[in-house]
């Protein structure tokens, strides 16, 4: 795992445990540097991987605090496929449909920021458990970016595990975006499902350094299979919320 990960890790698990509170100053950059023996340049990495998580606030002239609670209405969390379904007691696994390079849809170049010719690997795999389909996902991303990526076992390798691990490619942060959907044709095919039938259709961005998009995808999951659920909190003491 990157020395900044660890960090980060470290960090966040001193935030959840309370050892850092809400709103606590946090030690100095160099303070960090001497406790975990590493450059600046890591720990920089680290705090920019905690505030992209939202998890502290980096004030001018002031320093880097834990982030407040806050009421985060509608907040949903998607667990990576392969924990989800072992927590199900089911067995997940994958098969790769289509690893192809490609010229991109004028969508996939704007949200990959790509600029005018450039390639991107398209990478379509079914998630299943227990063999029975889940979940249809199709990642892109530019084609420079990692060309080697098309060289691995992309059913039996994480491709951001991948990407984080092995290539060395920080992956900071994301935003996701999720509607309704209606499963149709060959993807209700895929997915053994009858057309017609309903469907979640979730959109990720992955960034890294300098805000910069990696991947795209965009995952089909059975409406049958999952739910939706939502997380508030804190509540007003006075117990009183619209």
């Amino acid at each position: 795992m990157p020395s900044y990960y660890r960090v980060a890790d470290e960090i966040r698990r001193g935030i959840a445990s309370g050892d850092f509170p809400p709103g606590t100053r946090l030690p100095t950059e160099s303070a960090f540097c001497e406790r975990y023996g590493l450059s600046r340049g890591t720990v920089i990495h680290a705090l920019d991987h905690l505030e992209c998580q939202g998890l502290i606030v980096r004030r001018q002239g002031s320093g880097t605090y834990v982030a407040l609670p806050h009421v985060a209405e509608g907040t949903f969390h998607i667990l990576d496929f392969s924990a989800d379904m072992r927590s199900r007691g089911k067995q997940p696994t994958t098969r790769l449909l289509h690893k192809t390079v490609e010229r991109p849809t004028p969508d996939v170049a704007a949200r990959l920021a790509l600029s005018h010719g450039e390639l991107v690997i398209r990478i379509e795999r079914l998630r299943l458990a227990d063999s029975e389909p889940m979940a249809l996902d199709t990642r892109y991303l530019a084609y420079d970016t990692c060309p080697e990526l098309l060289d691995e076992d992309l059913e039996r390798e994480s491709i951001h595990r991948l990407l984080l691990e092995k290539f060395r490619l920080p992956m900071l942060c994301a935003e996701f975006a999720m509607s309704a959907t209606v499963l149709r044709g060959s993807q209700a095919a895929r997915l053994a499902v009858r057309s017609g039938t309903a469907g979640f259709r979730v959109e990720r961005v992955t960034y890294t350094t300098n805000n910069r998009p990696v991947t795209y995808m965009l995952s089909l999951y059975r409406g049958d299979q999952y739910r939706l659920t939502a997380a508030i909190g804190p509540l007003p003491a006075n117990g009183q919320h619209d």
